[in-house]
């Protein structure tokens, strides 16, 4: 039996509850920076803040770090950080993962707000190429139809699709517009 063939969302927030929906590893990531989703309808936008508080935060560190360089003491070393730069219960979620789940969630990120992410941060594992390939559907579903040459319109989200289809299972056959 053939699978449905859905549509990504252009709705940029509709899009990561839609990533967050179909990938549980993507939801999972994302509630540990901005708490339950379902409650939550502008997580997108408190992932993009801690993703961007980060770069803050940890630009802050460096600030800190040069002014007052950490002493050799332990007691003082521990006052002395207790004294720095001071994030946010989200950031310090983002910034305890692993540079996998950061490059994630950046990639996620994006749907909430302006953030860093490149091309090299590409460096995913399989369920992270299946969210690759559904935020590039959604980067599809962005841009109306007819700027697409009609023989191109879908086969690059049909040949994404087939890369997410392996690892979520026949549920979903080809993603259009």
């Amino acid at each position: 039996m053939a699978a449905a063939t859905v549509q990504a969302p252009s709705d940029v927030y509709r899009a990561a509850d839609w990533l967050a929906e179909r990938h549980p590893w993507v939801r999972q990531l994302v509630e540990r920076i901005a708490g339950r989703i379902d409650v939550h309808p502008d997580w997108p936008d408190t992932v993009a803040g801690a993703v961007n508080g980060h770069l803050a935060h940890s630009a802050a560190w460096a600030e800190y770090e040069d002014r007052y360089p950490p002493p050799d003491d332990d007691a003082a070393f521990w006052e002395w950080q207790a004294q720095g730069p001071q994030a946010s219960r989200e950031v310090q979620a983002y910034g305890v993962m692993s540079s996998g789940e950061k490059n994630l969630v950046r990639l996620v990120a994006t749907l909430g707000g302006r953030v860093a992410w490149s091309p090299m941060d590409v460096s995913f594992d399989q369920r992270g190429a299946a969210v690759l390939a559904d935020w590039l559907a959604v980067v599809h579903a962005q841009l109306p139809a007819w700027v697409y040459p009609a023989a191109s319109d879908d086969a690059l989200v049909v040949q994404l699709a087939a890369v997410s289809d392996a690892t979520n299972g026949e549920g979903v056959a080809a993603l259009s517009r």
